[in-house]
């Protein structure tokens, strides 16, 4: 199988800086450096962010070539979930993932991180007629 290029890194932080889990504007700016890191042409990322109360929040930032999105738990050991999806050849999702990871202020990150056509833990399963691998 010929390798795609891009992947998805998913994973979960730990212990992280209330003051920037909870700022918005803080975690907008964090996905969108990420995002750039990843290849996005630049003025070519748009984003959403929504604040819910009392805490948490839930952002993506989207470009044609990449998308990091978050979802926060403060009441959870301060922690959050991020997606990294990314399509280009010749970036290092690894230390987009650090990057973010610092940004945070996190003291813990597990994480699952695959690239597009090739094995991994993952399995593909068919559901045609009637049947499931």
């Amino acid at each position: 199988m010929e390798a795609v290029p891009g992947g998805r890194w998913v994973a979960e932080i730990y212990g992280c800086d209330l003051s920037v889990l909870e700022n918005p504007k803080m975690v907008e700016a964090a996905l969108l450096d990420a995002v750039m890191r990843l290849g996005a042409p630049k003025g070519s990322a748009q984003s959403v962010v929504y604040k819910f109360h009392p805490q948490g929040l839930s952002a993506a930032v989207v470009s044609p070539v990449a998308a990091v999105m978050i979802h926060t738990w403060p009441e959870d050991n301060a922690s959050a979930t991020l997606d990294l999806y990314f399509y280009r050849d010749g970036v290092d999702p690894e230390e987009v993932l650090k990057g973010l990871t610092r940004a945070f202020g996190a003291k813990e990150e597990s994480a699952f991180r695959y690239w597009r056509g090739t094995e991994h833990a993952i399995r593909r399963r068919g559901f045609g007629a009637g049947k499931a691998e």
